[in-house]
């Protein structure tokens, strides 16, 4: 009776350890994929980088006249809206921007990274926009 006692004990501890054992195997592949995939990420962020970043400093060495274009572009109707006989019109012209399509201002959008060489902002723009969207997964 104590001997069978004695194997069931033993039994029971054996199953025990391997259940552990299993366990342990398990999360030590989760962490190695995960590992795996931080790194991956990493070096794909670092190339990406520096991609980006040579695409930037050759559209700041090749800048002209369309920076400035863009810029007075950009910056005339906030300056215009401070004089009075001018305000009514920026307001209506800012009424009018409400009901051009999407696609139209992620095109302006791409325009505007293209010339002002801000492509590594963008990239983590969209990237952090992806995340939201979809998870870090």
């Amino acid at each position: 009776m104590i001997g069978l006692i004695s194997t069931l004990i033993s039994g029971g501890v054996t199953l025990y350890r391997q259940r552990q054992d299993n366990k342990a195997k398990v999360q030590e592949r989760k962490d190695r994929i995960s590992e795996a995939k931080t790194v991956s990420t990493i070096r794909r962020i670092e190339q990406g980088d520096t991609n980006a970043a040579k695409l930037d400093e050759m559209s700041i060495a090749q800048r002209g006249w369309k920076d400035e274009y863009l810029l007075i572009i950009t910056t005339a109707p906030l300056i215009l809206s401070f004089v009075p006989d001018y305000a009514k019109y920026i307001a209506l012209g800012f009424d009018a921007l409400n009901t051009i399509p999407d696609y139209y201002w992620y095109g302006l959008g791409m325009v505007y990274v293209d010339t002002f060489g801000f492509r590594r902002m963008a990239r983590v723009a969209v990237e952090r926009w992806l995340e939201k969207r979809f998870g870090s997964g």
